[in-house]
């Protein structure tokens, strides 16, 4: 056999070998991506997924992706990745209900879920997931709407910040048929407010 005609033959199994390797990396689930990167961001739709399976599971009512408190979610990510410092409240003005209403978000109630050090989304719910009053967060029937950002530092030895808002916008009823609204009321964990 000469070797141009064994070239020819080997070309398709180098290219096959490539085109499933680009597939097991194109395929790799969102919430496994790697988010400490300065353009990385979350994937919101699949945390959306993510928490509503979870939120079902324990018989809570399906949130909805609200875009406003995305962007809230990231700015308080940028904060906190700025600051090298995870915390529900930066300052006064970087409490919940202040953010919230600094930015014409008009709530009934909202909690917030922060960390820092996860790198991937799957990680960071495990993390909310596995911390009672976090946990409590990502179930509370109260909440209709849900936004996430994250934020890299790369100078951080967290790498990653993260913030997930939770809330029942002005005037939407809860989702979940028989379940009353609560109180409003703070807690210091899960740092709930009500508007």
């Amino acid at each position: 056999m000469t070797l141009s005609r064994r070239v020819f033959l080997a070309a398709p199994l180098v290219l096959a070998a490539c085109q499933t390797e680009k597939a097991a990396v194109a395929t790799k689930p969102t919430f496994y991506e790697d988010l400490a990167s300065p353009t990385a961001q979350v994937d919101q739709q699949r945390a959306l997924s993510m928490i509503n399976q979870y939120r079902l599971r324990n018989g809570s009512g399906p949130l909805s992706l609200d875009p406003e408190l995305g962007r809230i979610a990231r700015a308080y990510a940028r904060e906190m990745a700025a600051a090298d410092r995870m915390s529900h409240s930066l300052s006064d003005e970087a409490r919940l209900g202040n953010r919230l209403k600094a930015n014409g978000y008009a709530f009934e109630a909202a909690g917030e879920n922060i960390a820092a050090g996860y790198r991937t989304l799957a990680e960071a719910f495990s993390g909310w997931r596995e911390s009672p009053a976090h946990d409590r967060g990502m179930k509370d029937r109260d909440m209709t709407h849900m936004g996430i950002g994250t934020a890299f530092n790369p100078n951080s030895k967290y790498k990653v910040f993260w913030c997930l808002i939770f809330s029942r916008p002005r005037g939407v009823a809860v989702g979940t048929p028989g379940v009353a609204a609560s109180p409003s009321l703070v807690t210091v964990a899960g740092a709930r407010v009500g508007g």
